[in-house]
């Protein structure tokens, strides 16, 4: 009797913990099943489409909705989520967030001038620390452009800056100026007592948890320039004066973390709630280290970073409760202003369940630039000979003419163009960078240039031979 006791109570405590085993294994299926986009197969496609498109070496992408990454995934060879991308000036979103934890400290002000913090910069006694945040220090690239060694420090940018003269009043326009941060992570350290990577890791790396951000040039995939879309690999230096501007190497899934910090403005972060919206309010577009704008028509608060051989957009969709991160080892000036805007579009149109674009419109521009590289040349060469083998019976004076014009036109577009960028893209811009980030547009510009010079060449030789087969003529008259 006892036995089938025994028995029967075994049997029912074994029935209960088989229904609480299935209860607790559909509890986690169904918690795993949530934190998957639904969207997954078709984001997958559509990013990959874009991957393959602008043959794209390597991208990285997560995102998280509230609080829980939804999406991981890289697409490349040789990648895998640990992989470390340079970030490029998404870096400046660090830096803010350091300067916003010693602002709350009560060891910055806001509203002190740069000179109080940094007794050997000179440039002005009216910069102040919120001037440098948002741009709108008066400092810009028309000004200055850096030429210091990769292992250059905060001392030496500050002493070869202060030659250099303000293009604005500060505070009176905005202007993308990389010096701005730099000089933001020098005053970190001046005030903190310790070094920018020292702060910034142990005030934000080692809290949020980025097992895989680095601020020392850890990183794990190297860069690629694009000639007419294809890759050229490209080692990027690490600029140690520029840290804070533009050099944190990172992987999607802790930039996400860092994101989701950032918009849930977590108390580990060390920034009060209302720290974290002033960095994310401002009179134009562009708050403390994050622009404010939409993206596919959702409001959203974003800093994207561009290095010769590197991209990254770090979102945070406000609303939607989502933020998100690419990193692509990969750069192009087209890529930065055309192609990879249009693949954020489509990822947060999808998401928000509204219908994207077709992947990347505008990918077939690579082929057209190519095709136009070829004809550029050989109408040329083809004008060029003919010019020389059966010239055209015209004027002296419209040879003069010619011959001037075809001069003028290399030297208006090489004094023009650094204008045309600064009116474009709100700062100025050095011949090697832009050489890095579009060496095939530069190539056929120069080309074009060059071809102009040639042409000057020849009509000035006919006009020296027409010169002095007219001394001839008149010598022989006289004879």
């Amino acid at each position: 009797m006892m036995k089938s006791m025994n028995q029967i109570f075994l049997g029912k405590l074994t029935g209960v913990l088989l229904l609480f085993t299935f209860i607790l294994f559909h509890s986690a299926h169904a918690e795993a099943s949530s934190n998957k986009l639904p969207i997954e197969d078709e984001l997958d496609n559509y990013i990959q489409q874009t991957v393959d498109k602008l043959a794209i070496p390597g991208m990285s992408v997560a995102i998280s909705h509230q609080g829980e990454l939804v999406y991981s995934k890289v697409f490349g060879d040789d990648l895998n989520e640990e992989t470390r991308f340079y970030i490029g000036s998404t870096t400046k979103t660090f830096t803010a967030l350091a300067v916003m934890q010693l602002v709350e400290q009560g060891m910055i002000n806001l509203d002190e001038s740069v000179s109080t913090y940094l007794d050997d910069f000179t440039v002005s006694d009216q910069i102040t620390v919120w001037h440098l945040l948002h741009h709108i220090s008066g400092m810009t690239e028309f000004e200055y452009m850096s030429n210091l060694s990769p292992e250059s420090q905060f001392n030496d940018l500050i002493e070869d800056m202060n030659s250099m003269s303000l293009t604005y009043e500060p505070g009176e326009y905005f202007s993308y100026f990389n010096p701005n941060y730099s000089l933001l992570g020098a005053i970190v350290e001046r005030v903190s007592g310790q070094s920018y990577p020292e702060y910034i890791k142990e005030h934000i790396i080692n809290p949020l948890g980025l097992e895989h951000t680095s601020v020392i040039g850890e990183v794990d995939t190297p860069g690629h320039l694009s000639f007419f879309g294809f890759s050229k690999k490209r080692m990027e230096p690490h600029l140690q004066y520029d840290l804070p501007a533009g050099f944190i190497t990172s992987t999607s899934k802790d930039l996400v973390r860092f994101l989701e910090a950032v918009r849930m403005k977590e108390p580990v972060l060390g920034v009060s709630p209302e720290g974290i919206d002033l960095m994310m309010s401002s009179g134009n577009f562009y708050g403390m280290g994050l622009m404010i704008g939409e993206i596919a028509g959702r409001p959203a608060v974003h800093h994207g970073g561009s290095l010769p051989g590197y991209t990254s957009n770090a979102i945070m969709l406000l609303e939607d409760e989502y933020s998100m991160a690419f990193l692509i080892n990969k750069n192009h000036m087209l890529n930065a202003f055309l192609f990879y805007p249009d693949l954020t579009n489509g990822v947060v149109s999808l998401i928000t369940e509204q219908k994207p674009s077709s992947s990347v419109q505008y990918y077939w521009v690579y082929r057209l630039l190519i095709v136009l590289f070829a004809v550029t040349i050989i109408y040329n060469i083809i004008k060029i000979s003919r010019m020389i083998t059966r010239p055209k019976l015209i004027t002296v004076r419209q040879r003069v003419t010619a011959a001037l014009l075809n001069i003028a036109i290399p030297i208006a577009v090489i004094v023009l163009i650094p204008r045309v960028t600064g009116i474009l893209f709100q700062r100025g811009m050095s011949w090697d960078l832009a050489f890095l980030l579009m060496p095939d547009l530069l190539m056929w510009l120069f080309i074009g240039l060059a071809i102009h010079f040639i042409m000057s060449i020849i009509h000035f030789g006919f006009l020296v031979k027409y010169y002095v087969n007219s001394r001839e003529a008149i010598a022989m008259t006289k004879f």
